[in-house]
């Protein structure tokens, strides 16, 4: 099952020529889930050729806009284009106030519905299951009510040997009951053992989005074992003082919850505009966590 996370936007509060606010695509399975949406989301969709059709769910972070203000034009340009299929946002308080306000001050009427689904609470809490993947969402610390995401894909049934089947005359009910990994005792006292019958599958892939956030210890247990991590590094280790002031990471931060979390790769991002080119940050977190990469405007990831 393909598990591929395209960067649409690497900048914190200030765009710049080259860098565009924070929005990230996961493609699970051919279906794409839109983690925020800051300005100029759309274009850069267009440009990546990633398909508005196939967002069915949208994760917002806070409600700052370099997170949010692309998200307006994108549901009035889904409404242009014909879509039927209800939109499902999850987002803070007061979003659901603040949605209906631009449509109504806008004189918007959707031809889908738009489910708005409040994220609360202190601790990680589930809030989208289905059949391949499941979404928990991670309180963070920053100036606002924020949450960050942890996207973790199910864990696929076992695959059966073909030969097996011939060889035990194997029954529907069995074999659907070792893909599930349960061993088989049959009438006459014959035992079928998963691990005869069957091969494991891949490990299930993990993907977390954490931004905006200060540094705080107990994120790299929210996280932990994760295959890829996207972690803002804000500020370089020079503006540490900086980045506490404002609720957010230096790369030094990032790659410490990264090590700690045991987490396969880390990617950081939501740079500062003072910064020309993410090399810095990039080193910086290096020397704690080398399995590290400064996010680009259209890179891809396959976890």
């Amino acid at each position: 099952m393909s598990f591929r996370l395209t960067i649409l936007g690497t900048s914190s509060a200030l765009p710049t020529s080259d860098r565009y606010p924070s929005a990230h695509v996961l493609n699970v399975h051919e279906r794409l889930f839109l983690i925020d949406c800051g300005e100029g989301t759309q274009m850069q969709m267009r440009r990546y050729r990633l398909r508005f059709g196939k967002i069915n769910h949208i994760f917002i972070t806070h409600l700052h806009g370099d997170h949010l203000f692309g998200l307006y034009p994108l549901i009035s340009s889904l409404n242009l284009m014909g879509r039927k299929l209800p939109l499902h946002i999850f987002a803070p308080a007061p979003f659901e106030d603040l949605v209906a306000r631009h449509l109504d001050d806008f004189d918007i009427t959707l031809g889908y519905e738009l489910v708005i689904h409040t994220l609360m609470g202190s601790t990680p809490k589930l809030i989208f299951s289905d059949r391949w993947m499941e979404v928990t969402s991670l309180p963070l610390k920053h100036r606002v009510t924020a949450y960050g995401f942890l996207f973790r894909e199910k864990q696929a049934e076992r695959k059966l040997i073909g030969e097996k089947i011939s060889e035990y005359n194997l029954s529907y009910t069995e074999m659907a009951s070792l893909k599930r990994g349960e061993d088989i005792k049959r009438d006459d006292g014959t035992m079928i053992m998963t691990v005869d019958a069957t091969t494991a599958p891949p490990s299930p892939a993990s993907y977390a989005y954490c931004s905006d956030t200060g540094y705080f210890k107990k994120l790299s247990s929210y996280v932990s074992g994760v295959d890829l991590l996207y972690h803002e590094a804000t500020f370089s280790n020079e503006h540490a003082s900086l980045a506490k002031q404002t609720g957010h990471s230096t790369s030094v931060q990032a790659a410490t919850v990264a090590r700690d979390a045991g987490a396969g790769r880390l990617v950081i991002g939501h740079f500062s505009s003072r910064y020309k080119s993410p090399g810095t940050l990039e080193d910086e977190a290096r020397e704690i966590f080398p399995a590290t990469e400064a996010a680009r405007e259209g890179n891809s990831y396959e976890i």
